[in-house]
């Protein structure tokens, strides 16, 4: 009697079977720290590069951050670069700046060392490039901006298809109420659609349980004058994105890899294609 064939396992393409540790499924650094979060809300709220600098000089917060009652120290480094990357991103700090190392220092009160190794970190992100005095804030590059983008498309795509498949309840359920709460927003609050959309996406990219992916994906998520960007936004694009989202939530509580990846998918392909008219513009 001929033996039986057994059928074909089911495989997910989207994840590598096998035991995974809990404290993985929730990567470290998910929530920015206090200090972290006040540098985004002062740039987005329209504050600029060096009246950040000397409010930070006079604070002292480069001292430590305090949370819950706790003081922990930051890097000088740690600071310069976030300050530098968040005003470039939020257009704060416009493309061509000239970006000069003791300028910097003496603003935040901070040695040339820790400027120097925050500019050299940010200059491996692609957004700054050398001149003759030090640096300057990278021009845009149409090109490099659309691989930048593609690239996104590929490693959100598959981190959304892995949060469908490892996020846990509770996780879904927080992305699904964070959906929700976006639809409430007015469309002239731009300063809360941009954070809300930080904080969702970094929910989603948590949810994927891959520390390494979530890094690549921040790398590849350095983008120009986000804040003008959000103010150029049409509101039937504004209406697009929120849809995409609720369709990115439907699918993690589904549990359907496939669809969340490919929503996710389309949904950074039509931020570039918004981001595409408001560059012709500038």
């Amino acid at each position: 009697m001929a033996a039986r064939m057994e059928a074909p396992r089911t495989i997910e393409p989207w994840i590598i079977h096998g035991p995974l540790a809990r404290s993985r499924t929730e990567p470290a650094g998910a929530v920015s720290p206090a200090w972290l979060r006040d540098l985004e809300e002062r740039v987005i709220a329209g504050a600029d590069f060096w009246t950040i600098a000397d409010d930070l000089r006079i604070e002292g917060l480069h001292q430590g951050d305090r949370e819950n009652g706790e003081t922990s120290p930051i890097a000088f480094v740690e600071l310069v670069y976030e300050l530098l990357r968040i005003s470039i991103r939020t257009g704060a700090l416009a493309s061509g700046t000239p970006l000069i190392e003791a300028e910097i220092g003496d603003a935040l009160a901070v040695s040339r060392t820790p400027v120097r190794e925050a500019m050299q970190r940010l200059s491996a992100d692609g957004l700054l490039s050398r001149r003759k005095r030090g640096w300057e804030v990278r021009k845009l590059d149409m090109i490099q901006i659309r691989e930048s983008y593609e690239v996104r498309m590929a490693l959100e795509g598959f981190a959304t298809a892995q949060a469908a498949i490892r996020a846990s309840d509770a996780q879904v359920a927080e992305i699904v109420a964070a959906t929700r709460s976006r639809a409430s927003l007015g469309f002239e609050d731009v300063a809360q659609r941009l954070t809300t959309n930080r904080e969702l996406h970094g929910l989603i990219f948590a949810a994927s349980g891959n520390e390494r992916l979530i890094e690549l994906i921040k790398r590849n998520m350095q983008y120009y004058f986000a804040h003008r960007f959000a103010q150029f936004v049409s509101r039937e694009e504004a209406a697009l994105f929120q849809r995409q989202h609720e369709l990115i939530a439907d699918a993690l509580a589904a549990r359907d890899p496939r669809e969340a990846e490919s929503v996710a998918r389309e949904h950074v392909k039509s931020t570039y294609l918004a981001f595409e008219k408001f560059y012709k513009l500038l």
